[in-house]
């Protein structure tokens, strides 16, 4: 695993940067176990309301209004659009047992009070806070759909 593999974070009010994760936590105000959110599961997250408060600070932001929504997309081109109003209990989990992911690395979203169908996405590369309530108050997830011109063109 690369140690300085960097995340895409992205708010077109804000910045749009590339963050290693060690820049994200330390960015992160409230950290907890997740274990103390998540039966069943252990490790070192931050709590992804409080960083995107803390990140767009360290901005200078005075864009008032908060997200819309947050879109995140995993290193297998797994996608995920949550409604900011279904992520108030969402984390970023960053770590087990003082150790960098061996599973989900580099970071993995959850979120565990099951408000959105969205409950655990590995590996994110990605991240948007958009501002848009024309993408609606549902949770969508799947892979991306890419196909090549030599893939639609019609062969006899």
């Amino acid at each position: 695993m690369q140690d300085d593999l960097r995340i895409q974070v992205s708010d077109i009010h804000i910045a749009s940067e590339a963050l290693t994760i060690n820049e994200m936590v330390a960015l992160a105000k409230e950290r907890v176990a997740l274990e103390d959110r998540v039966p069943l599961a252990e490790g070192e997250a931050f709590v992804l309301k409080t960083w995107y408060a803390s990140w767009k600070n360290s901005h200078r932001s005075e864009h008032p209004e908060e997200p819309t929504h947050i879109k995140v997309e995993a290193a297998d081109e797994f996608q995920a659009l949550i409604p900011w109003s279904q992520a108030d209990s969402a984390l970023f989990l960053y770590a087990q047992k003082g150790q960098k992911l061996s599973k989900g690395y580099p970071i993995r979203l959850y979120v565990p009070d099951g408000s959105s169908e969205c409950l655990n996405v590995k590996s994110i590369m990605k991240i948007w806070f958009l501002h848009d309530a024309a993408w609606g108050e549902e949770a969508s997830y799947g892979f991306k759909n890419k196909i090549t011109l030599d893939e639609l063109k019609f062969k006899k």
